[in-house]
């Protein structure tokens, strides 16, 4: 074999052995720099994901301890509320208002009265959204009355005050007395206000043991971990909760607290990010408190996941054994056990750990990413050296060459053509005539590859005309203005759903139209007027479910389709939308800020209806929430039509 090598070797001529050599040689010069480059860039890569993986641990954090800020907020401000309102109540006025406000039930309880919730004047004035359950022995006790009614005060005017910010608001006291704010609950209250047993004991839950003084000596806001809800215990409703303390004399009178629905730690897109990572929450006793994939709600098998400390699962195991070691210090790096990169930080003012995990594999494969761009540097790099040798032997060797070889194929012409010599069929071996026929053959073989690259480009063009082409279907349905759905874009969405529904299913429309909106333009101005169409569009689009679907019909008139929307669900929404617009004044060009109410009209899906009949009826609500007085929400339900607006 080697033999034969050294035969072959020399039949080549001196350019191309010295092009060979030094190629060869660029070659492993360039592959060297190139593995020493890779090498560097790949620790880049992966400090830049974990960069990249602690960055958004970081905002989740943010997120999750400014909501336990507000939680603590409103605690410390119901606390205070509450002293200085059973600091003005008599013993005689605190049991007037008891008596009024929480009726005697048949069982011997106290209940609160159906007004409380559902609406209406009552002893304290105005109330909404209210449930009460008083045990009888608590209304022998004339300071555990007047804890109940000062704290009844709290809940009400605090409770509407952040509505929109917190879940519920309710006191409970050491002997089952409870008094809860939650309008937006589906049901109702219905289980303090009806149907909870006479002897009902809550003393034995988490919420109620962490608030103790032996649980609890420095009376501050502590959480819960998950845990069924009371009143839904048959739903497997997961929830957890932040709980204040209040002392009376030296003793625990009372708590504050405000419960955290499953479904509100972490509602659909609330850690939107990359799909390979995942975002887990762990609380420093070892329960899980959210994992996509262990904690979900209405589900009976989340309860057996809960405790990490003890689980045989190999990933709970794992985890509880990385929060166990970095928990107070934090940590972001790998994880062997689980296989992933991880971040784990300690979230202020809820005792959890906000850890965001992905996979080590996909991970790697980001730090990976950088080979195509390295090899092309070298091949470029390579190419240019072999430029400069070929440039360097054609002058010197090529040229001369050629001239030999016109000059061979002038004589031989020459000779053939007086038939004094027969051209040779093929080309000659180990002599410099081969060499050139090689090149021909060499550049057919590249005129072969361009053709190909060529063929190559024409398809990426292709493929780049067909996604512009995408982008312009999707421009088409957008509104220029607002950037949500167009008219035609919102409407055929509206009869795709109705198209696929079932007698079982839910679905609403809401016409939204902004008030009195021709007198923006004629003040401000059409720039202003479009900069509050935008900031309305954004403000409404973000109190939105997933699922539901946000169109501009013309002007300022806008639809909302409400996926799965019952009723009840519809009206909420409808009211949330009306009062965020209201609330708020609207910021726009000219530092103008413009208050701006809406008028919306709400129309329910019957089995039957088209989209047409549908919006007629919505729209006929929003003609009678326009004719109401504006600011308001008309819904067009069979069962239940009514007026919704700021009270």
């Amino acid at each position: 074999m080697l033999a034969r090598l050294s035969s072959w070797s020399r039949t080549l001529s001196v350019s191309t052995r010295t092009a060979l050599s030094l190629a060869a040689g660029f070659t492993l010069v360039i592959a060297a720099t190139a593995l020493i480059a890779f090498e560097q860039e790949h620790a880049i890569a992966i400090d830049e994901s974990l960069a990249r993986l602690d960055q958004r641990n970081a905002k989740v954090v943010e997120e999750l301890a400014d909501q336990f800020d507000r939680i603590a907020k409103t605690q410390t401000q119901a606390i205070a509320l509450f002293r200085t309102e059973r600091a003005a109540l008599s013993t005689a006025q605190a049991r007037r208002e008891f008596d009024l406000l929480y009726p005697r039930y048949r069982d011997g309880t106290r209940r609160s009265t159906d007004a409380m919730f559902e609406g209406g004047p009552s002893a304290i004035g105005m109330t909404q959204g209210m449930a009460g359950f008083i045990p009888a022995a608590i209304e022998r006790d004339d300071e555990a009355v007047r804890d109940l009614v000062a704290a009844t005060h709290a809940v009400r005017r605090l409770g509407e005050g952040s509505r929109f910010e917190l879940e519920s608001l309710y006191y409970f006291t050491p002997r089952n007395g409870i008094v809860i704010f939650a309008p937006d609950r589906a049901d109702r209250l219905e289980y303090y206000r009806k149907t909870a047993p006479a002897n009902f004991d809550f003393q034995d839950r988490e919420f109620a043991t962490i608030s103790t003084l032996p649980a609890n000596p420095a009376r501050k806001m502590m959480c819960t971990g998950l845990q069924s809800l009371i009143s839904l215990a048959d739903q497997e409703v997961w929830t957890t909760g932040c709980m204040t303390p209040v002392d009376r004399d030296g003793m625990h009178a009372g708590t504050f607290g405000t419960s955290i629905p499953l479904d509100q730690i972490a509602p659909a897109g609330r850690f939107a990010g990359p799909v390979d990572e995942n975002v887990i929450l762990i609380s420093r006793e070892g329960r899980l408190i959210y994992h996509p994939s262990y904690t979900l709600q209405h589900s009976q098998e989340t309860a057996g996941y809960l405790d990490i400390t003890t689980s045989d699962t190999p990933e709970l195991a794992a985890l509880w054994k990385l929060v166990s070691k970095h928990g107070k210090t934090g940590y972001t790096g790998e994880a062997t056990a689980l296989e992933a990169f991880v971040s784990l930080r300690p979230i202020p003012g809820a005792g959890w750990y906000a850890l965001t995990v992905k996979p080590q594999q996909l991970i790697l494969e980001e730090a990976l990413r950088p080979i195509p761009r390295i090899a092309a540097m070298a091949v470029i790099a390579l190419s240019i050296c072999l430029l400069i040798v070929t440039l360097v032997l054609r002058q010197l060797v090529a040229k001369p060459l050629r001239r030999l070889s016109r000059d061979a194929n002038r004589i031989t012409r020459g000779l053939a053509a007086e038939s004094m010599l027969e051209l040779p069929q093929g080309p000659r071996r180990g002599n410099e005539v081969s060499e050139l026929v090689g090149r021909f053959e060499t550049m057919a073989c590249a005129i072969r590859q361009s053709h190909s690259q060529l063929e190559e480009r024409v398809a990426e063009r292709t493929r780049a005309l067909n996604d512009a082409n995408e982008k312009l279907r999707l421009l088409s349905e957008l509104d220029g203005l607002t950037g949500v759905a167009n008219r035609r874009k919102i409407l055929a969405e509206l009869e795709g759903r109705i198209e696929r529904m079932s007698p079982a299913s839910a679905l609403a429309v809401l016409i939204l139209d902004i008030d009195s909106f021709k007198s923006i333009n004629d003040r401000y101005g059409h720039v202003a007027g479009d900069d509050a169409l935008r900031a309305l569009a954004i403000r409404v689009q973000a109190l939105l479910r997933p699922g539901d679907a946000l169109g501009r019909m013309g002007g300022e008139e806008f639809m909302i389709v409400l996926d799965r929307a019952r009723p009840a669900v519809a009206d909420a929404i409808a009211e949330r939308v009306r009062a965020a617009i209201a609330q708020q004044p609207f910021h726009v060009h000219g530092n103008l800020a413009l208050d701006i109410t809406a008028s919306l009209g709400v129309a329910g899906w019957r089995p039957g209806d088209t989209a047409k009949a549908l919006y007629a009826r919505a729209d006929q609500a929003l003609y009678q929430a326009k004719a109401a007085g504006r600011n308001c929400a008309i819904s067009s339900y069979d069962h239940s039509a009514g007026k919704r607006s700021a009270a």
